[in-house]
């Protein structure tokens, strides 16, 4: 087993996702761009659930992102299939009792895990269950993977699943905005008249909720707060307020 796959390193130093060629966006900075939207997205859906509960759930959604093999496949370029993908890895220091993520109960854990598949496929209970069996408190996690994927049904709704859907799409949705708005922003800034508008990005097929937030990227407002030859940091001013940061891979 490759124990190194598991080990979680600064949020300060790793990386969320590409932009392009020659981007990468930082950690925090989709996180946090992420967080920004939560608000205007439960006062749409009219979610009258914890918005504390949530901002939890989205601050740790990406949590697996942090693991060496994630960083050294976005830095590096590599195309070779993960150990572990993010969400499941999460979903492991969830089940560990990491500091921070075990904070969340059950309906939010269970939204991570299912934020870019279903609920709990096959493809992640095996990557659970692999880490469970090379683990040395493999018997210990072993009842508790159990008691949350075979409890007993006798005729009722399982009420941790169910309260995990709406959280599933109010993760995608958050996820999704913060994503399309910064690829749209790097698209204005390096002046690709080929940026397509969000709403033709697709983002009205992830709910019928989410129509109502679709944003023109000619609505988008900004500046850049500095741009030199490691770093490009911008203020976005509207639709929300929040800083998007974009790492030269050449500076890395």
């Amino acid at each position: 087993m490759n124990v190194d796959v598991y080990t979680l390193l600064p949020p300060d130093k790793c990386y969320s996702k590409t932009h392009g060629e020659d981007f990468l966006e930082s950690y925090d900075s989709h996180v946090n761009l992420c967080l920004a939207f939560v608000e205007p997205v439960l006062k749409e859906l009219k979610y009258r659930g914890s918005i504390d509960n949530v901002k939890t759930m989205v601050k740790y959604h990406d949590i697996g992102k942090l693991s060496p093999e994630f960083q050294d496949m976005l830095i590096n370029g590599k195309k070779t299939p993960q150990y572990i993908h993010h969400s499941e890895l999460a979903f492991i220091k969830w089940l560990n009792k990491d500091e921070g993520i075990k904070e969340l109960q059950l309906p939010y854990i269970l939204a991570i895990l299912a934020h870019h598949r279903t609920l709990i496929d096959d493809d992640a209970a095996i990557y659970i269950e692999r880490y469970i069996s090379n683990h040395e408190n493999w018997t210990q996690l072993s009842r508790e993977w159990l008691n949350i994927i075979k409890r007993p049904i006798n005729d009722r709704i399982d009420k941790e699943f169910l309260s995990a859907l709406p959280l599933i799409d109010i993760l995608r949705t958050v996820d999704i905005l913060a994503s399309y708005t910064s690829e749209t922003v790097y698209k204005q800034f390096k002046k690709d008249s080929n940026a397509p508008s969000l709403y033709d990005a697709g983002i009205s097929d992830v709910s019928i909720e989410l129509s109502s937030m679709n944003i023109r990227s000619d609505e988008l407002s900004y500046e850049v707060l500095s741009n030199d030859d490691k770093l490009v940091k911008i203020r976005l001013v509207s639709p929300i307020e929040s800083i998007i940061e974009f790492y030269r891979r050449g500076a890395l």
